[in-house]
């Protein structure tokens, strides 16, 4: 984050100098602090971030691969008339005990067609689906596995 000011520093003067280095650099060490100090941040989670990085990466493409998957199944329940609908309200509480990490859960399930996360209280979620196929094991689905991979790297990183 230190370098990040700095460099947008250096960026909104235009110019590289001496004169305008040293500012930046003490500039951007106050702005940090009292980034620090105020805004409940610290090196440890700008750790945390840059070690996730590669797994978000990864875990955007699982979800796009989930999200067209979900597409055709639930294009496959409205376009044949023969298949019938059984919607289905699923809970499951996954072992995941970040914050960030059961939201991403919950707009993972959201995002993908034919399931929308209705509630998440005290980490039980609870799930609406288009239909029971899609119901089945969403509580061991690959979004789970992926969130459990990324909250040990978390725990390591503590």
């Amino acid at each position: 984050m230190y370098a990040a000011l700095f460099i947008l520093w250096i960026i909104f003067n235009g110019r590289l100098t001496p004169e305008v280095a040293i500012i930046g650099l003490i500039v951007s060490a106050a702005i940090f602090l009292f980034i620090c100090r105020f805004m409940d941040y610290s090196i440890r989670k700008e750790k945390m971030l840059y070690i996730l990085i590669p797994w978000m990466i990864k875990y955007f493409f699982i979800l796009l691969t989930e999200i067209v998957k979900a597409n055709f199944a639930t294009a496959r329940f409205v376009l044949d008339p023969k298949i019938e609908v059984e919607p289905r309200i699923v809970t499951f509480k996954p072992e995941l005990h970040y914050d960030f990490l059961k939201v991403v859960l919950a707009n993972s399930i959201t995002l993908t067609p034919g399931t929308i996360t209705i509630e998440i209280e005290d980490g039980v979620y609870t799930v609406h689906c288009l239909d029971m196929e899609l119901a089945t094991d969403i509580g061991s689905s690959v979004f789970v596995k992926e969130l459990t991979k990324a909250q040990e790297r978390m725990d390591r990183v503590r």
